[in-house]
Formats: structure tokens, sequence, C-alpha cells
């Protein structure tokens, strides 16, 4: 039985004796539908809160199973909202949960202007942003990790926030930062996500196949994935490709690979936190910036499989030199400290 409940009242006199924040609450998604994305970046963050001793309360509509296990591992809460997040009784109904004064974390594209200027009034209001495109912005703090945030317009939509720009905040979980024994034999490790909603894992599986034969493949694949069963049937009947659902650790999974395959998002992070190479795949528009900001190669994707990705492939797995580089160049962009870089920006507002 998940514990539900809200921090009790003595964890809050120990969090205003040591200096530490008394909660900080998480509004996001989680859901089959959506994703895990929006809900991993704001886990990354939670999991550095929680290792300074800060209280975490996640409000979901959706709590998968491995959103809750996750949860659980770090001492996190969840508390389970009806309202539709972004709506003006979301706002409402945040405000009958959430003491005045607590940090709020929000990170959804259904949050509008209004939104935020609901909620900015009665708490420390941080959000994750991706696109720039809310005006005004109404948040003490803004977290933008991509290449390309220092040149969208936060200055003027939101001149009164903290700004976390550029890769120096990517939300890397820990277990991307410490160091795992290397496999025996090299690989190539293919993820688009907790849900992958196109079913490119499939597709990309198939393809490297061909472009590269020799190569053992891993697919990790989350528990959103409605392609799970294809996917089985697809590692049985071919040498070489191993299906890892769900892993406890993403990270030891990808140790050693010699390149990773993997969708714009904040798996681009953690490849690039671990000193791999990746390619990077392009798959729903609002992911279009890693087209200009990413530090790996970048395809397009959105509008069906890259007719180049077979050259591409050819290109990165001929070449273990410029694989080192695009790994050590992107290393050297994000070192995984970006969450401690966040918590610290929310401690010191006060």
């Amino acid at each position: 039985m998940v514990d539900r409940c809200v921090v009790d009242a003595r964890a809050r006199h120990r969090c205003h004796r040591t200096g530490a924040l008394m909660r900080m609450w998480v509004r996001t998604e989680a859901s089959t539908r959506i994703g895990l994305g929006h809900f991993m970046r704001c886990f990354a963050i939670a999991e550095e809160a929680r290792h300074h001793e800060i209280e975490v309360v996640f409000l979901l509509n959706e709590a998968p199973d491995a959103a809750i296990a996750r949860l659980q591992s770090i001492g996190a809460k969840w508390r389970w909202m009806e309202t539709r997040i972004g709506s003006p009784e979301n706002a409402a109904a945040i405000k009958t949960v959430v003491p005045k004064g607590d940090v709020l974390l929000l990170d959804s594209y259904a949050f509008d202007a209004d939104s935020y200027d609901r909620l900015s009034a009665d708490y420390y209001l941080a959000v994750m942003d991706d696109l720039a495109e809310v005006c005004p912005l109404k948040a003490h703090l803004i977290v933008n990790a991509a290449g390309s945030a220092v040149d969208l317009p936060y200055a003027e939509i939101a001149p009164d926030a903290t700004l976390c720009l550029g890769p120096d905040y990517a939300q890397i979980r820990r277990e991307f930062r410490r160091h795992y024994p290397a496999p025996r034999r090299p690989h190539i490790c293919i993820m688009f996500g907790g849900s992958d909603p196109k079913g490119l894992t499939a597709i990309c599986a198939e393809a490297l196949l061909e472009s590269a034969p020799a190569m053992d493949i891993r697919l990790i694949v989350g528990p959103a994935n409605a392609n799970v069963d294809a996917l089985r049937q697809l590692c049985a009947k071919r040498a070489g490709l191993k299906l890892y659902l769900s892993p406890d650790n993403v990270a030891e999974v990808l140790t050693g690979a010699e390149l990773v395959v993997t969708a714009a998002g904040g798996s681009v992070g953690e490849i690039a936190a671990m000193n791999l190479a990746a390619l990077v795949m392009v798959v729903v528009d609002n992911q279009v910036a890693a087209l200009k900001s990413s530090p790996f190669p970048v395809l397009d994707a959105r509008k069906g499989w890259p007719t180049d990705f077979a050259l591409t492939i050819e290109a990165l797995m001929g070449d273990a030199d410029m694989r080192r580089e695009i790994a050590a160049r992107a290393h050297g962009l994000i070192d995984g400290k970006g969450c401690e870089r966040i918590i610290k920006a929310i401690r010191s507002h006060g």
C-alpha cells in the first residue's frame, strides 16, 4: 500500500531547525499516453532534493507502478489529483493541498500563463520549460537545459525569475555518475523513452541488424511501451538482440556501448554524462530544438524513418576515433551535476 500522506509535523520542525527546505511539491504527468519524460526529469531533481534531506511529494493524476517504485526508492511520496493538469480547477486543488510558501515544481505543456499567475503568488514556483512560448511566464525559477535555451527570450517573458539555462542544468540521475564493470562484448543500445508511442524501437533494431550485423544490440524499453510482446518475439528470432524491460539501473545496461541510438530528451544528457557516443532522433515537434543544440549527431524522424540512417550508422561505426571525440565533446558540456545546481538555486531563495 503506497503511503500517500504528507510529511508530518515532526519532519517540518526538523527541516526548520536544520535550515533545509521544508518540502518540495511536484506537479507533473506520468502516463502511458504521455509517457514518463516529464516525470523522469522531475524525479532526477527530486532524487537530489532527497539527498539533501528535503521532503518531496508528487501530485499526479496517474501513477504507473514504475513511477511509484522510483518514488519509493528515494523516500518520496505522492498524492493523487483528480483535476486536469493546467486547468483553473487544478490550481485551486493545489492550493487546498500545498501550504503557502512551499516550493512547487511544475512540469507540463498544459500549464499556461494563467496557471503560473494563479500559483506564483502563494508558492516559490519553479518551472520546467522547453519552448519559452508562455508569455508572461510568472515564476521564481525557470529550468531549461537545452543548449539553445540561453538564446530564448526568458529575460523578456520572465524578467524576475532566476534562470537555470543550458547544459549545466541537465537533469541527470545519480546512477549515471557511477562506474560499472565493462561488458565482455561490444554493443549498441537503443532507447526511445518510457512509452515509445511510434514503435521506433523495433524499426531501429531492424535497421541496425542490417547496418551493424556484427554488433550485439540492447533494447532498453520503458514500462509504458505497448509493443513489449512484439519486441520479445523479435529478440527470440534474432541472435544478438536482447530486451531490457524497465531495468533497475539503465546506466549499467548502457555501460560500454559503442553507440546509443536515442530519442531527443533527457536521455541525451544521461548518455553525455556517461561519456558515451549517441545518435539522437527527433521524433516529435517539441524536440525540434535538438536539431540545432544537441551535442550529438541528430536525425529527424518526425515524418518517418530517416533515409540516411544506414549511412549515418556506417560512418559512426566505422570510425572509433570520431565516436570518442563526439562522446568527449558532449561530456564536456554535461558533467552530470545539473540537479545539484538546480537544488542549490532553489535553496538559495531564502
